[in-house]
């Protein structure tokens, strides 16, 4: 019965997440919700009390979602531009599998950065961090500037998912007197893989300055 009722709030969450993603927070509705989630939207106040609570618990479900892969896909890191690229292709991963998810996170950011800061402050307790730890070893192991991991990591993801969302209207982008490259996802990762390497490594023991 608990596994089923667990299932159940997962199949509304999953619901919650698309319909917000493409109606925004105010134009979405909890019928929208529970019709995609195939449930009677009554079902949909079991489990949350009201809209803005479905909205924000969307919100924990996307950051609980890619901290998971990343806890899962966790490894040992060869130096600065591995660890950092292993970093990136967790965000490209888990956002191009669930572009919904990117889309979310999209609107509540640059809509509602309140209610997206209240949900992150008491999300973040209790939680294995990732990405902070990654990027904290790397510092210590001297292979990355030494830097608080937290905003650090908050300027890879914004690089990261600002390129994601941008990368629809490239092919409809064309400045007069700006030749660009065509670019697909693989060739932006390197590119801002780059762009952080210069920022962010350190030279590897032994290496001399040119």
């Amino acid at each position: 019965m608990a596994r089923a009722a667990s299932e159940q709030r997962r199949r509304i969450l999953e619901a919650a997440v698309a319909v917000f993603g493409q109606h925004g927070r105010r134009g979405a509705t909890t019928r929208l919700v529970g019709r995609r989630a195939g449930v009677n939207s009554a079902l949909i106040y079991y489990y949350f009390e009201d809209k803005d609570t479905l909205f924000a618990e969307a919100i924990r479900f996307v950051l609980g979602g890619v901290l998971e892969r990343m806890r899962v896909a966790r490894r040992p890191f060869t130096g600065a531009r591995d660890r950092l690229g292993w970093l990136m292709d967790q965000l490209f991963g888990y956002y191009s599998e669930h572009p919904e998810r990117m889309r979310l996170m999209a609107i509540a950011l640059s809509l509602h950065p309140e209610l997206f800061g209240k949900t992150l402050s008491g999300f973040l307790p209790g939680q294995t961090l990732v990405p902070i730890e990654v990027l904290a070893e790397g510092m210590q192991r001297g292979e990355l500037r030494r830097a608080h991991p937290l905003p650090t990591w908050w300027s890879i993801m914004g690089l990261c998912l600002f390129s994601l969302l941008l990368h629809p209207a490239l092919p409809h982008f064309h400045p007069r007197g700006i030749p660009l490259p065509p670019m697909d996802l693989a060739a932006r990762r390197e590119h801002i893989l780059d762009l952080l390497m210069n920022g962010l490594a350190l030279p590897a023991k032994g290496d001399k300055k040119k």
